[in-house]
């Protein structure tokens, strides 16, 4: 049974209603969005709800079972609220929405709360208008959790299971670091990237002094900082710079750092730092040492331009072959290739 104060309780089991419905959307960056089927704008709780965005939502209905609550809304584009662009770019995307019920003459008797989830798919049409669902709080039962023997590993390249260390956390001053952290120190505080094409892994524990050193960035030279030592390692993860544009997923770059072999960054995330597009990320399709030139899967949001900054991490193909080749990385690997398989149980001894 939904909650409401008394005085609401009557105004809605009253003859006549001033009832209106506000949303508001808290996308994942923290901005936040509000608004009213009201004609007029609505305050409640320290919230503007605007009615100049137009939108038109299905009816709600709920139960007593455990299914997905599901609920398609149309709205309108508005350059001051929802663009298309911020939703092409996936601004939107499993952003939190929260529906509910007002006395619009009389906002201080509280809400009725109706429905609280995420955004789910988004159709744009070339009307300028767009229809997305909203998944409920039960979504989240209908995910399948466990995992399956496999010959390939279930871990994604830099996680917590993987460990290989592709995005390292930046070092910290007065801070205590034991043999074996793998850490970016800032070498060019005015670079878009300012952490070159190196990290320092800790060859002696300790804790880092106040101010910073100027650290070695020669592969293999130490660091004393404090009382702990760093040790200079070849970064797995690169700076780029995009140099000229093809179409929305090709264009060709500048990658820095030493030379890598071919199809390294295959299958790689390309993390955009400066651009429209900075803090988004997208999987690489295809690189081509030679040509410099890289394919994304996707198109990013917004258009991608020359000078753009991103950083680029390798690809890994969850092959055991490869963790051990490239990553030097078995004791992490979340795979099985020794499980007999499909093969296995339909062979027969051999007639000979």
């Amino acid at each position: 049974m939904k909650q409401v104060s008394t005085a609401l309780a009557a105004h809605l089991a009253g003859p006549v209603t001033t009832l209106a419905t506000c949303w508001s959307i808290t996308r994942r960056d923290g901005l936040n969005f509000a608004f009213t089927d009201h004609d007029q704008d609505i305050v409640f709780e320290g919230a503007t709800y605007r009615a100049r965005f137009g939108y038109a939502r299905t009816a709600l209905t709920s139960d007593a079972s455990l299914s997905v609550d599901n609920l398609d809304v149309d709205g309108i584009f508005d350059s001051e609220a929802i663009t298309e662009a911020d939703m092409r770019a996936g601004l939107f995307d499993f952003a939190e929405v929260r529906i509910f019920l007002v006395n619009r003459a009389d906002t201080s008797m509280g809400a009725l709360r109706l429905r609280r989830g995420w955004l789910g798919e988004v159709t744009l049409t070339e009307q300028g208008t767009f229809r997305t669902e909203l998944r409920g709080l039960t979504q989240a039962l209908q995910q399948e959790i466990g995992e399956l023997y496999s010959a390939e590993c279930r871990a994604d390249l830099g996680d917590a299971r993987c460990r290989v260390p592709v995005a390292p956390p930046e070092i910290g001053r007065d801070q205590s670091y034991n043999v074996g952290d793998v850490l970016r120190v800032p070498l060019t505080p005015a670079d878009p990237w300012p952490f070159g094409t190196v990290v320092f892994r800790c060859s002696l524990g300790g804790l880092t002094a106040a101010t910073q050193p100027t650290y070695s960035t020669t592969p293999g030279a130490e660091t004393l900082d404090g009382t702990a030592r760093f040790i200079a390692e070849t970064a797995l993860t690169r700076p780029g710079l995009v140099t000229a544009v093809t179409a929305r997923t090709i264009f060709t770059a500048a990658v820095d750092g030493p030379e890598v072999e071919p199809g390294w960054f295959t299958g790689g995330l390309l993390t955009w730092i400066t651009g429209p597009n900075a803090g988004r990320a997208v999987e690489v399709k295809a690189w081509d040492k030679t040509a410099n030139r890289i394919e994304l899967y996707i198109p990013v949001g917004y258009a991608i331009e020359a000078g753009h900054r991103f950083t680029l991490s390798p690809g890994c193909d969850k092959h055991f072959a490869t963790c051990k080749a490239r990553f030097a990385n078995v004791l992490n690997f979340r795979g099985e290739p020794l499980v007999p398989g499909v093969d296995s149980i339909l062979s027969y001894p051999d007639a000979v």
